[in-house]
């Protein structure tokens, strides 16, 4: 529906895209969306789309990550809409149902690549036409590249995060990649050690970034805290493979955090995770990688999420 009050002179938008890591690209056609009136995000539930065009999906963010950073970008509404309801709907009927009826879109703003309807079968030239058939106008974004004139892409980001390259992975994000998720109860051998850890999992369908020690910082009532974060599957305490864990320990800070929704944000890699002949081995590496993250501090500038 449109807004009411001061806001009904302003015509309704939709931004159309997956939005996955919501990345530069999709910040520039959020920025357009936002600019030129109300804007309706159409989106993917992404835990209902575990393929996309016949590849698996594994998702940088989880659906209410992204919403809150679109939310944040300027978006008035986001609609996550279940694959299931659109998967078999031809690309009209999309237009026809949710841009016209459901949503009363004015505008359309969206990549210049967006695929849309039964199999991905439509592109911009068929949005432009059937806009024109229900009513409403067509903004294409050209697509934003990065500094070696590559287009940036959830892809190419998935890619960067999964092989350990967090600096460049943020770049391209247009904000630092940050973990979202509740401290879950884990075996306690970090409070053992001295150096207690939050435990998080990873959302299903949510890629894991590479395994490994990360310089991050954990959110905690408005307030930065420096910690270190080891994301894998703690070799030396589990003896073999199992379900790759994020761990951060916050530094110099104390307090209970399980139950709680913890924001992560990993900043530089640090090393990868390995495993160590014994236990006492391990603290003392542990203890070299807050030294190491401590040296860092003072070279770090303040974090972005916007």
């Amino acid at each position: 529906m449109k807004p009411q009050g001061d806001m009904e002179s302003r015509q309704t938008v939709a931004a159309l895209g997956v939005f996955d890591g919501v990345h530069l690209g999709h910040r520039r056609v959020l920025a357009q969306g936002v600019a030129m009136g109300s804007c309706n995000v159409v989106t993917f539930a992404e835990e209902t789309m575990p393929e996309k065009q016949g590849r698996s999906m594994r998702y940088i963010y989880h659906d209410e990550q992204k919403r809150r950073l679109l939310t944040t970008c300027g978006a008035d509404a986001v609609f996550a809409l279940p694959f299931g309801e659109l998967r078999g709907m031809d690309g009209e009927t999309f237009c026809r149902e949710i841009l016209r009826d459901r949503l009363e879109t004015e505008m359309v703003v969206c990549g210049e690549n967006f695929r849309f309807g039964r199999r991905a079968a439509c592109g911009p030239e068929e949005l432009i036409r059937f806009g024109k058939k229900f009513g409403f106008g067509v903004k294409l974004i050209n697509k934003v590249v990065d500094g070696e004139n590559l287009p940036v892409s959830s892809r190419h980001i998935r890619f960067l995060l999964e092989s350990g390259q967090i600096t460049a992975a943020n770049r391209l994000l247009g904000a630092d990649y940050q973990l979202l998720l509740h401290v879950v109860t884990g075996r306690a051998l970090g409070r053992e050690l001295g150096v207690p850890t939050a435990n998080q999992h990873f959302a299903p369908w949510q890629i894991v970034p590479h395994y490994g020690v990360y310089a991050s910082f954990a959110e905690i009532n408005d307030i930065w805290v420096p910690a270190i974060t080891n994301i894998g599957i703690r070799p030396t305490v589990t003896g073999g493979p199992s379900e790759p864990v994020a761990e951060t320990h916050l530094i110099d800070w104390s307090g209970e955090l399980v139950g709680t929704l913890l924001p992560v944000t990993l900043v530089k890699f640090l090393r990868p995770e390995k495993r160590f002949d014994t236990i006492e081995d391990l603290t003392l590496q542990i203890r070299r990688d807050i030294n190491t993250r401590k040296r860092l501090l003072p070279a770090e500038g303040k974090l972005s999420q916007d």
